[in-house]
């Protein structure tokens, strides 16, 4: 099968690409970057915007599915316009390149943050409360694939929302704090049991693969998070282990830790630089994101690869390469 990936070159696309491809897959990728990966006679690179509708129409030309992960997903320096300019005006590009190209099956990359926040854990029929404007973002785009969807009953499409995804080559969340335990400048925050729903990024590929075989007219939901699901002080344990290192003692009561980096919050509003430790963060890392996946497994997806060995072969990876290329 040809398919097109839009931000085949970022983190999960390019595991992906590279999945597909050794399944036999033809991929046509479309990314803003210039990028060695892929190549052969099964990879074709275009260099383009998903808003671009040129660069677009050249991207579906032949394609039997399109999997669409090109977005604005930074939680820094964005604004509102720009996360619908992408994430929303991007897919309505796409889908009306797709329309005229007859493209009829599609993946789209949604987000858990859709579901904004929840006292319980939001499954996929659970309506999004207050939710950022990159979750806002992404649930408009959402609505779009259904309205496109539901044009054509040969049309088969799914929207598929990840937890925080993390492995070798990422350099968000789960890196960070990989890195702040490594050079023992990690102190807890909290009492740790609150869970944080994750995704280790083979998991979510083969996840994705198991979705195009099973994909049905309409539109579908399905959430995805890797099983069992840690409490924050699992994690940070199992990162300590495995990099074997020692935590310092002490212990930091959550308002004690947002009162003390307020500071940084206004230092980041003024600069507009990042700072890796802010109060915002702080309530982020010590508030539960627990999210339902039971839908997909209830299917009979099987993840491949357990946490722990997710996260031993990201840190593996970030012993040995990670600390070097440290973004």
């Amino acid at each position: 099968m040809k398919i097109l990936i839009t931000g085949y070159s970022g983190f999960v696309g390019r595991f992906l690409t590279e999945k597909l491809i050794s399944l036999g897959h033809s991929i046509v990728g479309l990314d803003l970057e210039k990028t060695g990966i892929g190549s052969g006679d099964s990879f074709t690179r275009i260099n383009g915007d998903i808003r671009d509708k040129a660069a677009m129409r050249e991207a579906v030309r032949g394609v039997d599915m399109i999997i669409h992960l090109a977005a604005k997903h930074h939680d820094f320096g964005i604004s509102e316009q720009e996360y619908f300019d992408v994430n929303e005006g991007g897919m309505r590009n796409i889908l009306e390149c797709a329309t005229e190209a007859g493209v009829k099956k599609f993946i789209f990359f949604s987000s858990v943050a859709i579901y904004g926040a929840q006292k319980t854990p939001p499954a996929e029929e659970t309506a999004p409360v207050n939710a950022s404007p990159y979750g806002r973002s992404k649930y408009a785009a959402e609505r779009l694939l259904k309205d496109w969807a539901g044009e054509n009953p040969e049309r088969q499409s799914v929207a598929i929302r990840p937890a925080v995804v993390f492995g070798p080559y990422n350099y968000a969340n789960m890196y960070s704090l990989i890195k702040q335990i490594h050079e023992r400048k990690f102190i807890f925050v909290g009492s740790g049991d609150n869970i944080k729903s994750v995704a280790y990024v083979e998991n979510l590929v083969e996840a994705v693969v198991f979705l195009m075989e099973r994909l049905r007219p309409g539109i579908d939901y399905f959430n995805y998070v890797d099983e069992p699901q840690m409490r924050i002080k699992e994690t940070v344990n199992t990162i300590v282990t495995l990099e074997n290192v020692k935590l310092p003692k002490v212990r930091l009561p959550v308002a004690l830790a947002v009162l003390l980096t307020y500071p940084f919050d206004i230092l980041e509003k003024i600069t507009g630089k990042r700072f890796p430790i802010t109060s915002k963060r702080i309530t982020k890392f010590s508030t539960e994101t627990n999210f339902n996946a039971s839908k997909i497994r209830a299917k009979g997806f099987k993840q491949p690869i357990t946490l722990q060995e997710g996260f031993r072969r990201t840190i593996e990876w970030y012993l040995k390469d990670g600390k070097r290329d440290d973004k």
